[in-house]
């Protein structure tokens, strides 16, 4: 029994001497295998100077260049309409019309009047005028003569009251058609037929989209930049390309106690991708640092007062502490720390140290 035993005391003796004389060369493979599985991926990008370009943003909404509101200038019932929502109207060009025959028999009663008066005053004038030969002939007295001038006087005086009463009369008229005093697209209509109008009531809404203006601000940190004829960027969520507008206008003085400066800008709209109430996002070129380095802020580390990047060497991490300049946007100038050449790591930067091993991941 005590020789069983003895026997697996050496039997257990051995197997542990076995474990623990794994070969070096094994154990060498296996940290180096640790090792590259412990690297970390990032990406980075080659330094070189550019030139870095500050810009100056703002928000704004669109209107068109021309945009009005036409309103009657007379009552009645609504009895035809020419044009609809969203139709190209001309200036001059009738949208629609109230019962307008009340107005024609003014207007034809105001006519007769003035062709009565008209031929009133050609006889008072031609009386007039013989009275005045007469008169300097000594044919006639002298009151015959001042009533012959007083009587050209009333016919004076009725012909142009017929005059006025016509073009009074001739203005109700013209107003019972609701014509278009711009060229544009109707925006908004609120008429019916059957309606019964007041003066003064919203007829439709005519607005001009082919140029768009964009009444903006801009602080007084950046007013100084912009300069009447610069281009500008202009953005919407709904449109992947930059449309370019034009400053054609700016004021030198707050408007109504308010901190920015009004800013105008025309953009053409030829094909009508915008609309006229969107609101949109711009920027405005202010000004350009040439051949520079410079990174977005993000790529940017800070402990206490220092800001460091992170280098990579032989695919190795190296933690650079860094000196900063200008900023702009999202973008800041690195005044010293790094070189022209050297990789700076531009995602990852949050899982390194220095002398973190590393795996440089291509971008898309």
């Amino acid at each position: 029994m005590k020789k069983i035993i003895l026997s697996l005391i050496v039997i257990m003796l051995i197997l542990s001497a076995c474990s623990k004389g794994e070969p070096a060369e094994e154990k060498s493979n296996k940290k180096s295998k640790q090792q590259q599985d412990k690297a970390i991926s990032v990406m980075v990008e080659k330094v070189a100077p550019q030139n870095l370009e500050e810009y100056i943003n703002f928000t704004g909404k669109l209107e068109g260049i021309t945009d009005i509101t036409l309103s009657s200038q007379t009552h009645g019932e609504v009895v035809e309409i020419y044009k609809k929502l969203g139709d190209w109207v001309k200036k001059g060009e009738s949208i629609g019309r109230i019962d307008n025959a009340s107005f024609q028999n003014q207007l034809d009663q105001a006519n007769a009047s003035l062709l009565a008066s008209e031929a009133a005053l050609e006889v008072a004038e031609m009386r007039m005028q013989a009275s005045e030969k007469l008169y300097k002939e000594q044919n006639i007295s002298e009151a015959e003569y001042i009533q012959a001038t007083s009587s050209f006087k009333a016919a004076k005086a009725g012909f142009d009251g017929a005059k006025a009463i016509l073009k009074n009369v001739q203005l109700n008229f013209d107003n019972s058609q609701f014509t278009a005093s711009v060229s544009g697209y109707i925006a908004d209509m609120n008429l019916e037929i059957g309606q019964t109008i007041a003066a003064g009531m919203q007829v439709c809404t005519i607005v001009d989209s082919r140029k768009l203006v964009i009444k903006t601000g801009i602080g007084e940190s950046g007013i100084i930049y912009v300069k009447k004829g610069q281009q500008v960027e202009i953005y919407h969520d709904s449109h992947p390309e930059t449309f370019i507008g034009t400053i054609t206008g700016k004021g030198i003085k707050p408007v109504n106690g308010a901190t920015n400066y009004p800013v105008e800008i025309v953009l053409d709209n030829p094909e009508g991708k915008l609309y006229a109430g969107m609101v949109i996002e711009g920027r405005i070129k202010s000004n350009i640092h040439e051949n520079v380095i410079f990174t977005s802020l993000n790529n940017i580390a800070q402990e206490y007062d220092q800001k460091y990047v992170f280098i990579i060497e032989d695919n190795i991490a190296m933690q650079r502490k860094i000196t900063i300049g200008k900023k702009a946007g999202e973008n800041v100038i690195i005044m010293s720390g790094i070189k022209n050449g050297e990789l700076l790591v531009i995602e990852g930067m949050e899982n390194l140290e220095d002398g973190s091993s590393v795996e440089i991941r291509k971008g898309l």
